[in-house]
């Protein structure tokens, strides 16, 4: 199993007090699992490039491909989501992504290799998760890069 401390990442307060309820509801202190009001579109942080050995999205891509605005460079701010978790992750760690909105064909393409002056990931593998067929499509996949 996995061991070591965990911070939980999301963009709203709510959602932070409810997964530190749940978790002192469960037993876990602040010294196992912390969780932190951050937003990935926010370009400021508080820990330094690659501080975590894994880096699990789970609905955030999707959320931030729905967003129609666009960052300084002109690009829509999905564009830039790679960069900024990849700048999150440990060299040698894992990022991984749950989408419900894209294909694995899709995500290897937003998040596989490097482009140009930007850091990619290297595929590894599938997690296995029930899907359904829509659209000669396969949905509900993950991929771990």
């Amino acid at each position: 199993g996995f061991t070591g401390r965990m911070l939980g990442i999301d963009y709203a307060a709510a959602s932070v007090e409810l997964a530190f309820r749940i978790a002192a509801e469960n037993g876990y202190e602040e010294a196992e699992v912390a969780f932190k009001e951050w937003d990935i579109l926010d370009t400021r942080r508080e820990w330094g490039e690659g501080a975590f050995d894994v880096v699990l999205d789970k609905g955030t891509f999707d959320a931030v491909s729905l967003n129609a605005e666009t960052d300084a460079e002109g690009r829509r701010v999905c564009e830039g989501y790679k960069g900024r978790v990849s700048g999150m992750v440990k060299k040698g760690g894992r990022f991984l992504v749950t989408s419900c909105n894209w294909t694995e064909e899709e995500l290897r393409g937003w998040f596989e290799g490097a482009r140009g002056q930007e850091v990619g990931f290297e595929w590894e593998g599938r997690v296995e998760y029930p899907t359904f067929r829509f659209g000669e499509q396969d949905w509900m996949n993950s991929q771990k890069a």
